[in-house]
């Protein structure tokens, strides 16, 4: 590069490695770090944080037509994970910003973690282990098995065949909802491939690994979880609005289904009176599923070779919107 760019750092993620983020100075780039400290930037700090920027580094934070139009230098937004969903696409392409994620980059970790959700809920990890705190031993009846489950998956890219590959040794049935197969994959995998509908009543679990968009949006609501089995789980780890929330928690307490193992949520941090906190047989984490010392490195790793990429006018790996890209 002839010029130094300026890339503002509001990722709190890739905040913790500024040892990977070394080879942007190298190449030449300005590293500005914006981050704030817990919750997401909001639109005012955001505007702030852009001011002058030609890249990011993105962590979570809305990306609305406001903020994009009160940066006039901003080039490119690189997202550390995969999900866009707050970033306004549209706009974005129409004032030719260049919107990067890091496909696969996590998808190993996020795979660990779901499993991780599923025993955890099976299993009863959480209640258990509250209960021997409290000096109560084995008080309630037996734990269901993800050994031998049939498993539901929807959504079958890097993340979802990742955790067909650990279901597989769990010798599970996997059945999978995916609207364009890799069939390759299907077959090595051994997974059935169906609609939802027929789908909803075989499983005993049901992972959701879909990125969040108008086709979506709620694709998990009350008549689909009135199709589950009861003693069915369902564990996201992908998008909290793919979930209808609300419907979500009546199904729970009316025990139309077992249990829930929700990592993501519509409105994040989640309230801490949400009805979701009040009811047994339900798994909470906040939205760590990618959040591990590879999958860091991984996503960090990727947007740095992104930028440099797009710097040297080279197409980077996971640009949403590839139009802007000869503009």
């Amino acid at each position: 590069m002839t010029t130094r760019r300026t890339v503002a750092l509001t990722s709190q993620l890739a905040s913790r490695v500024p040892q990977l983020l070394e080879p942007l100075n190298r190449a030449g780039f300005d590293i500005v770090n914006r981050a704030g400290r817990g919750e997401s930037l909001d639109e005012a700090a955001l505007i702030r944080a852009l001011s002058g920027a030609w890249g990011v580094v993105a962590g979570s934070e809305t990306y609305n037509r406001k903020v994009l139009e009160s940066a006039p230098t901003l080039r490119v937004i690189a997202r550390t994970g995969v999900g866009y969903d707050a970033i306004d696409v549209a706009a974005a392409t129409e004032l030719g910003v260049a919107v990067v994620t890091t496909p696969g980059a996590n998808a190993e970790a996020v795979a660990d973690f779901t499993l991780a959700l599923m025993l955890a809920c099976l299993r009863r990890i959480v209640e258990a282990d509250a209960d021997v705190r409290a000096g109560r031993w084995r008080p309630g009846g037996p734990a269901r098995d993800l050994f031998a489950a049939t498993v539901g998956l929807v959504g079958f890219g890097k993340i979802g065949q990742a955790v067909a590959r650990r279901l597989r040794g769990f010798d599970c049935r996997i059945l999978v909802v995916e609207p364009f197969p890799d069939r390759d994959a299907c077959r090595t995998l051994g997974v059935e491939l169906m609609t939802m509908a027929d789908m909803l009543p075989q499983v005993d679990v049901l992972s959701l690994h879909v990125p969040l968009g108008a086709d979506t949006h709620h694709l998990i609501a009350e008549s689909e979880l009135r199709l589950m089995r009861r003693h069915a789980i369902l564990v996201n780890a992908s998008r909290g609005s793919v979930v209808d929330g609300p419907a979500l928690a009546a199904m729970l307490a009316e025990g139309r289904i077992a249990g829930a193992a929700l990592d993501v949520f519509a409105v994040e941090p989640l309230p801490r009176h949400d009805l979701l906190t009040t009811l047994p047989g339900v798994v909470l984490t906040g939205h760590i599923a990618g959040f591990s010392e590879g999958a860091i490195a991984g996503v960090v790793k990727a947007v740095v070779t992104s930028l440099i990429d797009l710097a040297e006018g080279r197409p980077p790996a996971g640009c949403v919107n590839p139009e802007v890209l000869n503009r």
